[in-house]
């Protein structure tokens, strides 16, 4: 803090300083300057959302207002200020990279501690020592730095003092006649070219005084100027005196200060020192503690050995106790004669007995009282009998579900669907076979008839052949006759009548030669004749084989649909006995999963009876159920049970009918049970509403919770429901109390009654509740119990007594 007060006031000793030498006068005019308007600011002049036109244009007209200096002022102020704000940048850079940098070291320190074992505490300490000696040493490097550049001002301050005091006036070139003691200005000329080479004027009014003034007005201007520059030579000379003064008081105060800080370096390095030796000590001594954690961990691991044999000891006799007991149960065959039914039905005894092992003080309890272990087999029998009546009811579900599976009617029916399949099936082969027997006779025919109509080509070519050569023959013949008929102008008939009288005469003279003439015309006229057959037998032929052609496609059709039938058929009887091979598996898996299910009720029930472990529920399987849904949701622990509660209908009367005006109301039900929230039923539509809702609770049976059903009734309240709102209408009691007589799903009907008393019978509700687990031990447990609180209470009507009863319920659940 006092390092920071100290450059401020420098900062503000050095603006006073730039102020004063910026307010030199330059021309006649400088006395006229116009004073500071600090309330003037260029970013306050826009107040009003203009365009950028108009706030240049303003900008400009401010900037034209305020005079040269000022601006000068302002400009040089901004400077600074930005320089200001750089170095405070950098400052925080340097910081967050030293912070970085501590932050690194702090997690190294720490990692390796957590190595050795030191404890946090003491790096802390570390690590504050550390930031203290960086923060002195961070201060001594400000205060050397401003040091410096004090005894640089300070310099440059003789330096300009030096200047300013040998200053060039107009006459200086006159030599003094009279010996003041000054130096001359030949002498003081070399100190003077030196700071002018080697020094940049900030002021540019010391530049400017140092030239000579313009004679325009005469000597008293001059001298009017330079009264005022001594006088504010003298005022910069005092400031400069001042400033000099407190500077030294400054550099006095930070020496005292660096010293300080070098005494207190020293320190916190002897401190450091002294730390680093206690950490090393720690070390030492963690590592002591680590020698003696091993040899305490070898001791234990040796008295763990030792326990193991005396372990190992006490199994041995734990094995002769067993070895006495089985003698002792040798021993007491005679008590066991009257438990061997139970022994035989069941292997639960043994189990437990194995497990009464383990608690040898109690059995040997148990068999020196005789009239405790009486007791017992008179309970264990009791239970015998109860469970050979379970397995007898179960028996006769599993034989009436057997039955109902696999009933002589369902076998009758199958059996008459598989013979008439059978019977379809064989009709179907029988119509193949016939189908194929005359598709090869149809093609055997179509065979002949091929080779046949395949000779009767050929012959017809033949003869087509034999045709065409004729009739070459009878063109040749008839050409050469046109050819000598053209050469000779002979006709043909008296050519024919010469050849008939040649051949006559030849006839005559040879013999009578005319039968070859007429077998010549009978062979053309038979092969004329036979030409006309065969295209007569070749267009019967024809069609002989298009008729046929046409009967195999019918036929073919005829065999595709059949074939077709004959598939679909045999893809129905393929579907039918996968169907009933689907059904038989679903069956098997059903009874399957019914005895599994009877074996498991079986098993905890017993549990559950006897409170000897816990029971795992699974939910009914309905017949309309799939088997799929079939899993384990509900984990019953000892002593609890699944208390359901369902809703099934409400009947309405005519006359509530009469009385709303309504055909078909909106109605639901609500009711709560023992400590249980608030139930709804579905909103149903009707005179008859079916909600079939079924409310599940899981609950504790003991004394409280059945004298709950036995004493006590729910109030079931049937509610009209109107768009977003419902009015109570109805309401009935429901009781439970018969549940602790019968088991399984008890049925009921309440009679509901009018909130409003108009009408009295309003309709009737129909439920239906029961324990999904039986109970039968425990509820007649709770039954003897009572009666015999019941005659305690009526010989003893005392305040003991009461309390002894309302301290009992929760005894019941391990009966």
């Amino acid at each position: 803090m006092p390092v920071s007060r100290c450059l401020h006031s420098i900062s503000e000793e050095e603006v006073v300083m730039n102020q004063y030498a910026m307010s030199g006068p330059t021309d006649e005019t400088a006395g006229d300057l116009p004073v500071k308007d600090t309330g003037l600011n260029l970013f306050g002049m826009g107040g009003l959302q203009e365009t950028s036109t108009t706030r240049t244009m303003k900008s400009r007209q401010a900037v034209s207002r305020i005079s040269r200096e000022e601006l000068e002022d302002r400009f040089l102020r901004l400077h600074d200020e930005n320089i200001l704000l750089k170095q405070h940048a950098r400052k925080q850079e340097d910081k967050i990279k030293r912070m970085a940098t501590k932050l690194i070291r702090l997690v190294n320190d720490k990692k390796r501690y957590e190595r050795v074992g030191g404890g946090p505490k003491r790096l802390g300490r570390d690590v504050e020592m550390e930031e203290m000696i960086e923060r002195l040493q961070e201060k001594v490097h400000e205060l050397e730095r401003q040091n410096e550049v004090l005894k640089n001002r300070l310099i440059s301050t003789k330096q300009q003092l030096q200047i300013q005091g040998h200053r060039q006036t107009p006459y200086s070139y006159v030599q003094s006649r009279v010996n003041t003691g000054r130096r001359k200005v030949n002498e003081n000329a070399g100190l003077q070219e030196c700071p002018r080479k080697g020094i940049k004027f900030q002021d540019t009014d010391v530049a400017e005084t140092l030239q000579p003034m313009p004679t325009k007005h005469g000597n008293s201007l001059l001298e009017e100027a330079r009264g005022e520059i001594r006088n504010l030579f003298s005022l910069k000379l005092q400031i400069l005196v001042k400033i000099l003064y407190f500077r030294e008081n400054v550099i006095q105060s930070q020496r005292g200060q660096i010293e300080e800080l070098e005494h207190l370096a020293e320190i916190l390095k002897t401190q450091l020192r002294r730390k680093e030796n206690e950490i090393e000590l720690s070390l030492l001594q963690l590592r002591e503690q680590q020698a003696t954690d091993q040899r305490s961990n070898i001791r234990d691991n040796v008295e763990m050995i030792k326990l193991h044999k005396q372990l190992v000891e006490k199994s041995n006799a734990l094995s002769v106790m067993e070895g006495k007991f089985i003698q002792l149960q040798e021993k007491q065959k005679t008590l066991r004669i009257s438990h061997d039914a139970l022994m035989a039905n069941g292997d639960q005894l043994n189990m437990q007995l194995k497990e009464q092992r383990l608690k040898c003080w109690s059995l040997e309890k148990q068999l020196r009282s005789m009239t405790f272990s009486e007791r017992r087999i008179e309970e264990l029998q009791d239970r015998i009998n109860d469970l050979e009546k379970e397995r007898e009811l179960l028996k006769e579900n599993y034989d009436k579900l057997y039955n109902s599976a696999f009933s002589a009617a369902h076998e009758e029916q199958w059996k008459l669907k598989e013979q008439q399949l059978k019977v379809q099936i064989a009709q179907l082969e029988t119509a193949l076979k016939s189908d194929l027997a005359d598709k090869t006779e149809i093609l055997d025919r179509l065979k002949t008839e091929r080779d046949q109509n395949e000779k009767i080509i050929q012959e017809n070519r033949e003869l087509q052949l034999q045709y065409l050569e004729q009739k070459q023959q009878l063109d040749e013949l008839k050409n050469r006759m046109k050819f000598y008929n053209q050469e000779s102008d002979i006709n043909a008939d008296e050519l024919s009548e010469a050849l008939l009288l040649i051949k006559a005469q030849k006839s005559q003279k040879n013999g009578d030669l005319s039968f070859l003439e007429k077998v010549d015309s009978k062979i053309n006229k038979d092969l004329e004749r036979s030409m006309k057959e065969l295209q007569a037998t070749h267009a019967e032929t024809v069609q002989e084989l298009e008729k046929t052609r046409n009967m195999l496609i019918m036929q073919h059709k005829i065999n595709k649909d059949y074939q077709m039938e004959v598939e679909a058929v045999t893809q129905k009887m393929e579907n039918l006995q996968q169907d009933y091979e689907l059904r038989v598996e679903q069956y098997v898996h059903l009874l399957d999963i019914r005895a599994a299910r009877i074996q498991k009720l079986e098993a905890q029930l017993k549990d559950i009876a006897y409170g000897t472990k816990q029971y795992k529920f699974k939910p009914e399987i309905m017949p309309d159920d799939s088997v799929d849904e079939f899993d384990e949701t509900i984990h019953l622990e000892r002593g609890e049970n699944l208390f359901e509660i369902h809703i099934n209908k409400v009947t309405f009367s005519s006359e509530v009918l009469q009385a709303s005006g309504d055909k078909e109301p909106v109605t639901f039900c609500t009711y709560a049970f023992y400590d249980f929230e608030l139930q709804t039923t579905p909103i149903v539509r009707g005179l008859h509403p079916e909600y079939n809702f079924t409310s599940q609770y899981l609950v504790h049976v003991n004394d409280l919770f059945l004298q709950y059903i036995q004493k006590n009734t729910i109030t079931l309240e049937v509610h009209q429901a109107y768009s977003t709102d419902y009015e109570t209408i109805a309401a009935c009691q429901l009781r439970f109390h018969e549940i602790l007589e019968k088991s399984g799903r008890i049925f009921c009907t309440a009679s509901l009654v009018g909130t409003k008393g108009d009408i009295p019978n309003f309709g009737t509700v129909e439920y239906w509740f029961r324990l999904r687990v039986p109970m039968d031990q425990a509820i007649r447990l709770y039954r003897e119990r009572a009666k015999a609180l019941g005659y305690i209470t009526s010989n003893f009507k005392g305040p003991e007594q009461m309390q002894w009863v309302s301290a009992s319920p929760d005894h019941i659940g391990s009966g």
